[in-house]
């Protein structure tokens, strides 16, 4: 088991670096974890750093070629709930079958949410509208709290959800894995994260769905869990 969760990490971790190339890093803070999924992260981009300089243009496009559409998109997206997922996906679900599925993906939540914060914490990263010198508008209806930029979490929540749900619903596996994307782009679409923000947090929601399903603590759950799912759209 160990071995397994250490080969997901080390995966991960490469995949990051990729992502994210040596010398275009950010000044860590000084509050740093021990946490195996924390360290999976690199630092992001530095603020002055070309790839953030990049990355704060393409928020400025965005801003200025979105669409009403596109706003109320991302608007409703800034709801982490795997029925506003399911919503955005297009799959239909019975929303009182799905209510009684919630437990086990609150305890994915708070999981996730753990350790997004414990990220965020390390990094301390502002976010793109908050950034010395921009000029970006985040749509106000979707602006995020007080917390710091990096990784994304409503990326992490929405690749922690859709992972769980892939291995629930295989027949909807190309519309759960398109809405992971389309849930972190609508984070870009509001102005309020980088796209390494959401990389980042696709990558980290992916490692903790992998660490969810590879703890057999949470197999009797994840059974119990599916079955009610697939009742709630309609496949059982």
């Amino acid at each position: 088991m160990m071995r397994q969760v250490m080969a997901v990490q080390a995966l991960f971790a490469g995949v990051l670096l990729v992502l994210c190339p040596a010398g275009l890093r950010a000044e860590e803070c000084r509050g740093q974890s021990s946490a195996p999924l924390v360290k999976l992260l690199p630092p992001p981009p530095c603020e002055t750093c070309e790839e953030t300089k990049a990355e704060m243009d393409e928020l400025a496009d965005l801003e200025r070629t979105r669409t009403p559409g596109e706003v109320k998109h991302a608007t409703e997206d800034a709801e982490r709930s795997v029925a506003r997922f399911l919503e955005g996906a297009g799959i239909q679900f019975d929303a009182k079958k799905l209510k009684k599925c919630n437990d086990f993906f609150l305890m994915g939540r708070k999981q996730e949410k753990g350790a997004v914060d414990e990220a965020k914490d390390t990094f301390c990263r502002l976010r793109p509208f908050l950034t010395p010198g921009n000029s970006l508008h985040p749509v106000q209806d979707a602006k995020p709290d007080s917390s710091y930029s990096y990784p994304s979490g409503h990326a992490t929540f929405g690749a922690t959800i859709g992972f769980l749900l892939a291995a629930m619903l295989p027949e909807k596996r190309a519309e759960i894995y398109a809405r992971i994307n389309d849930y972190a782009h609508s984070r870009m679409v509001a102005g309020v994260h980088f796209r390494s923000d959401v990389e980042a947090g696709k990558l980290f929601g992916a490692a903790v769905g992998t660490e969810i399903l590879a703890n057999p603590d949470t197999r009797p759950d994840f059974k119990d869990t599916t079955k009610c799912v697939r009742e709630a759209v309609g496949l059982e």
